[in-house]
């Protein structure tokens, strides 16, 4: 027969058993990455191809890591604005930041009070996309080619004129691009986004810009024609549109990347779960399937991959930046 001391001990034991496990399991919770809301911030307006790609990756990382990832537009100074409250942010995982190349890399090359430095100020993630562009005009334009485009430039030197989505902007890198190749003087017209820059085009207020396949609805309601795409080949969606390479200009050939980035200081635990689950969303049949009709090509690389990506394009953006109008 047992001692009434020996139950209650036994008692005891268990219930201390019971709460030490209770303990150990809220603290694997809480040391759990995510176990909360993240915020994915766009630093340019809804509408454009970085707006649309983010809330593509944001709902297959909530479904990957059972968490909402809420997009937040922070438009204006070219992505700066966005890009600079991620790098001033929390480094705890929870505020992210959806960059390109224009935003994280040409807009602090080409303005020295951006207020962040793309390698000093984060840690790279994963690239998501590379994502071609095309040259395109309202449809109504004589131009039925970039090369007719070309010499309505030539006959009207300083008389056309070409939107963007601000100074340093992806879409004002690839015009001056061809400002260079062509030698052509056209005028830059800056607007604060992709969809208001495309508007200006639409309602033939500028001549001629640079978009992403993301506008294809325009391009299929007969309002918007491309006229050479960027990049090693045609587009499965757009085969009629020939390269840029196809008119002889292989120094056309640049094509953006979109990636997502954490404020420097972030855990390894948190940017390394979501290195993971970005690859794998992006590497993913069903965003494949979204990314295919609008020309996004999902890469998914290594946090390494990324940061030697970034370096190689401050040197070749910062020696383009001495002969192009990027800055006003």
């Amino acid at each position: 027969m047992s001692h009434p001391f020996d139950t209650h001990r036994k008692r005891f034991c268990f219930k201390s058993l019971l709460a030490a496990t209770l303990l150990s399991l809220c603290g694997i919770a809480a040391a759990g990455y995510p176990d909360r809301p993240v915020t994915l911030v766009v630093p340019f307006p809804p509408g454009g191809s970085t707006d649309v790609q983010a809330r593509l990756v944001a709902k297959g990382l909530a479904e990957e890591l059972g968490r909402p990832f809420v997009v937040e537009n922070r438009a204006g100074a070219a992505g700066a604005i966005g890009a600079k409250h991620v790098a001033r942010a929390e480094p705890d995982g929870y505020t992210l930041l959806f960059a390109s190349i224009s935003s994280l890399v040409t807009e602090p090359i080409l303005n020295k009070n951006a207020g962040f430095d793309p390698l000093r100020d984060f840690v790279p993630i994963s690239i998501v996309s590379d994502i071609p562009f095309l040259l395109v005009v309202e449809c109504s334009s004589k131009a039925k080619s970039s090369e007719d485009l070309i010499k309505m430039a030539k006959a009207n030197p300083g008389n056309m004129n070409y939107s963007s989505w601000g100074y340093g902007s992806s879409g004002n890198l690839l015009a001056e691009m061809l400002k260079s190749s062509a030698k052509i003087n056209v005028t830059h017209v800056p607007y604060k986004g992709e969809a208001p820059a495309v508007m200006a085009l639409l309602s033939k207020e500028v001549d001629m810009m640079f978009v992403t396949p993301v506008n294809m609805p325009h391009i299929q309601s007969g309002k918007m024609c491309p006229l050479a795409v960027t990049g090693d080949q045609r587009l499965e969606v757009l085969p009629q549109t020939p390269t840029f390479k196809e008119s002889g200009r292989d120094d056309m050939n640049l094509q953006i990347w979109f990636g997502i980035v954490a404020p420097m200081g972030t855990p390894a635990e948190a940017t390394k779960r979501l290195q993971q689950a970005v690859v794998k969303v992006v590497q993913s049949d069903e965003f494949r399937k979204a990314a295919k009709p609008m020309g996004i090509v999902g890469i998914g690389s290594t946090e390494l991959e990324f940061e030697q990506r970034i370096k190689a394009d401050v040197k070749s953006i910062g020696e383009l930046s001495k002969i192009a109008t990027l800055r006003q």
